[in-house]
């Protein structure tokens, strides 16, 4: 994918976290094909099936694999990437997530990335997503002239955004989300509220 950004160092940046966000915030299972050693410690991360509860989940993990960013297998709460060039697989450890409903239009999973910082990824309809950003955003008003662009065209369009937890912020609302999960009573709606104190800036 270096080649495909002219080996600019920052745009190399921006891509790999964008095939990454797609190879981590989702909800796919990664099965091995029929005939494949059982063990999962074995899978050959290049050769595995996916099932998604859409064809569009399908779709974007596919397209990260695609790219040389393989979503290898979910283990509790581990996600393994593998990545192409690279001798070992990388460890993403989903802490939570804000799953997609027809109401919240996006879904969202706060990731311990492999260095140890804690990251929101957050995907969903450029709607709900602009307005949920920060005032100051690299490459918004580019990208929203894309979307306008796509939307001409008649494609539909997904947008991602991200943002880094400070520990403090998450330990906090990390506490806000275990009660509203354990709630016994309008658990749904909890939940939603939560994730809009997280999913903003």
């Amino acid at each position: 994918y270096q080649r495909r950004v002219h080996g600019k160092a920052t745009h190399v940046k921006d891509v790999e976290a964008f095939f990454v966000h797609l190879a981590v915030c989702h909800t796919v299972m990664a099965k091995p094909r029929e005939g494949d050693e059982a063990d999962p410690a074995s899978w050959d991360p290049a050769n595995v099936v996916y099932q998604a509860s859409s064809p569009d989940e399908e779709a974007l993990v596919m397209g990260a694999k695609g790219s040389g960013f393989w979503f290898a297998r979910r283990n509790y709460r581990d996600v393994e990437v593998q990545v192409k060039g690279e001798d070992k697989p990388r460890v993403y450890e989903v802490l939570n997530v804000c799953e997609f409903n027809s109401t919240r239009k996006r879904m969202s999973a706060v990731v311990r990335m492999p260095d140890g910082r804690i990251m929101l990824l957050t995907k969903g309809a450029d709607s709900v997503i602009y307005e949920r950003l920060a005032k100051s955003v690299p490459h918004a008003e580019e990208t929203r002239e894309h979307l306008r662009a796509f939307a001409n065209e008649g494609l539909r369009t997904l947008v991602l955004a991200q943002r880094e937890l400070s520990p403090a912020e998450y330990e906090t609302w990390g506490a806000k989300y275990l009660a509203a999960f354990t709630a016994p009573e309008n658990r749904e709606e909890l939940l939603d509220e939560v994730a809009e104190v997280v999913e903003r800036d």
